[in-house]
């Protein structure tokens, strides 16, 4: 299969990963742990976790502004919309 392909195909794959009794798919979601003392919330993005700990605490992501998909994804609402 020549290199394009492959990269093609590479970049399709979806990454599915499951801890603390939630599961998410992309590789870019950020998960706050609750094996690290973390609450076990699965974030869009690692800018969003790093939100949700401004001192080293979890927040509740709905003080943030922040909405849950129906897979358990905290996300921007803008995110949402687009």
């Amino acid at each position: 299969m020549p290199a394009r392909t492959l990269a093609a195909v590479a970049s399709s794959e979806l990454i599915r990963v499951t801890c603390c009794g939630s599961s998410w798919v992309g590789a870019d979601r950020a998960h706050c742990c609750r094996r690290f003392r973390g609450c076990g919330a699965v974030f869009d993005d690692a800018r969003l976790f790093d939100a949700h700990r401004p001192k080293g605490a979890c927040t509740d992501p709905r003080g943030l502004d922040l909405v849950q998909t129906k897979n358990g994804i905290w996300l921007r609402p803008l995110d949402l919309a687009g």
